[in-house]
């Protein structure tokens, strides 16, 4: 727990903020994959520890390229990765699997993260690894601390955000994604070829999961189980703030979930920080349950006022 200060609540404030990108970020790719395509892609957290490695490979290990092309190498990379699980493993697995697609579908992506996370070990090494940029610098403005790192990553998730929610607005691309996101058959009887939208919206969502990988790898270190934790906050920022909804609002989703994370270290300890987080979540299902019940069908009937229907000709 922490003494609270005018101070205190600056820097956690700040803090989410930065955080809150990252999450808005991860938040974002997730629904669009899972919004359009159906799919609940686990292998996320695979895609988002690879970008940071590749990234990483690129900067310090065999090439030895300069910062930031080897980070934006490493992040489309890890997005062509993403789309070929798209292609070469769900795509076949669904049409094969008929009925059953969503659970099989689910069950490949699970071995696909484990398996992943695994290779990652094996051609890496199990020890976390040091991946600082080059220039990373302190600063201290309105009385807290962040690092220079904090601010690229808050700008080019914000650009990131802005840019895709652009694109399915006005232009034919993002046309495309949202007729397949309402009616897959439909988009397909009208011309619209959904097995290619699919593959451009993994690749899409695994580049927002690329950067927000990088940045935490530069401000923190690689590490083979770094993905494990960001796909469950993927999941409950893409499912709080709507599969089917702008990216912005599920970026801001992203950013009141670190909020609510870092403020809850007032009162609870730093390990019992993200338990805040799942209780609004599950505060969030049992409204939605509540909602969709027969019991508000019952209450909302009840408070209806009863229409009086006339008995004869003459009352009409």
């Amino acid at each position: 727990m922490l003494a609270l200060t005018f101070e205190t609540f600056r820097q956690l404030t700040v803090n989410g903020f930065f955080r809150g990108c990252a999450y808005g970020l991860l938040g974002v790719g997730f629904a669009l994959i899972l919004g359009v395509t159906g799919r609940f892609h686990f292998a996320y957290g695979f895609t988002y520890t690879l970008a940071a490695y590749l990234a990483f490979t690129l900067t310090f290990r065999a090439f030895s390229w300069p910062f930031w092309p080897s980070a934006i190498l490493g992040v489309l990379l890890a997005a062509c990765a993403g789309a070929a699980i798209e292609r070469g493993v769900y795509r076949p697995l669904a049409k094969n699997a008929g009925a059953t697609a969503l659970l099989a579908v689910f069950v490949a992506s699970l071995g696909i993260g484990i398996a992943g996370e695994n290779l990652i070990r094996l051609l890496w090494g199990s020890e976390t690894q040091a991946y600082f940029g080059p220039t990373q610098t302190t600063i201290d403005w309105w009385g807290v601390t962040f690092i220079n790192f904090d601010w690229w990553q808050a700008i080019a998730a914000i650009v990131i955000t802005a840019a895709l929610a652009a694109m399915l607005r006005y232009t034919a691309l993002g046309r495309r994604i949202k007729a397949t996101r309402v009616n897959p058959d439909l988009a397909k009887a009208i011309g619209i070829d959904a097995d290619k939208t699919y593959v451009i919206v993994f690749f899409l969502g695994t580049i927002c999961a690329g950067v927000a990988s990088f940045f935490y790898a530069v401000k923190y270190t690689v590490d083979p189980a770094m993905g494990t934790l960001p796909i469950t906050y993927a999941f409950v920022v893409a499912f709080l703030g709507g599969t089917a909804r702008s990216p912005i609002r599920v970026f801001l989703m992203g950013i009141v979930v670190s909020l609510i994370e870092q403020y809850a270290s007032i009162w609870l300890s730093v390990q019992y920080t993200q338990t805040a987080v799942f209780v609004v979540l599950v505060g969030y299902l049992t409204y939605l349950a509540i909602r969709s019940s027969a019991f508000m069908a019952k209450f909302n009937k009840a408070g209806r006022p009863t229409p009086v229907v006339p008995s004869t000709a003459a009352e009409v």
